[in-house]
């Protein structure tokens, strides 16, 4: 784990995305309150939780089962003058003890898989105020008939399906479809698998010879390889949604 988080917990983000697409989700939500009460869900760092802070004039609690990823968005929140409007819990998204209708709005970029996308969709409405807002991005296929190499990788994630069929998910276990999208592959790039690079070129020669270390570093080269010859068949995709 440690040299793990020496690769993937030091990144700006703690997978594709970007503020952009965060705002683009946001503004896609209808009427709220002045100061709604928003649970982000494997908020690992917290880029996108900053962002829901500026966007918002209400408060977020903030949820991630690694204590490092949560004491570096509690000081960057403090650096950015949000410490009272936030509040960072470490605790498994499956096992949380919140109130019944605590939220406005339940956020979740990149990290619904660790529920499963339905299961996740099913359980998170008990969270949720009566027409309240749930968003999360999740992978999905965006091109027919990928190479054995890619639906290989993507075996981890029984889950991975199109578009359509998360819409049919979303409709199915009851919320309203508000909107969707798919990222764009900068979002994968510019503040992920760019900065993932650099990191594993500064760790290469530091690793030499250390077998955990550097089966970290081929998976995270691996990942990366696929991405960039295949990326035309997948991606991330934001679905809002409300109850």
């Amino acid at each position: 784990m440690n040299y793990f988080l020496e690769i993937y917990g030091t990144l700006p983000r703690a997978g594709p995305g970007s503020d952009a697409l965060t705002r683009k989700a946001f503004y896609m939500l209808g009427a709220l309150p002045d100061s709604p009460r928003i649970l982000d869900l494997g908020c690992g760092p917290g880029a996108q939780t900053l962002e829901l802070l500026r966007l918002s004039a209400g408060s977020v609690v903030a949820v991630d089962f690694l204590p490092e990823m949560i004491d570096r968005l509690a000081q960057d929140a403090g650096n950015a003058g949000f410490s009272d409007r936030l509040e960072a819990r470490v605790e498994d998204m499956n096992n949380m003890s919140f109130p019944l209708g605590s939220f406005d709005i339940i956020w979740s970029e990149a990290a619904i898989y660790n529920m499963g996308f339905e299961n996740g969709l099913q359980q998170l409405k008990a969270l949720l105020r009566p027409g309240g807002f749930l968003v999360v991005s999740d992978a999905v296929w965006i091109k027919a008939n990928p190479p054995s190499e890619v639906t290989d990788f993507w075996q981890q994630y029984p889950e991975m399906d199109t578009v359509e069929s998360k819409l049919d998910v979303i409709k199915r276990v009851g919320y309203e479809p508000v909107g969707h999208f798919v990222y764009p592959p900068s979002a994968w790039t510019e503040r992920y698998y760019d900065p993932m690079e650099a990191r594993i070129a500064v760790k290469a020669q530091e690793w030499l010879d250390i077998p955990d270390a550097e089966a970290v570093l081929a998976e995270a080269r691996n990942e990366i390889s696929l991405f960039r010859r295949f990326s035309d068949y997948f991606s991330y995709a934001f679905f809002v949604m409300r109850l």
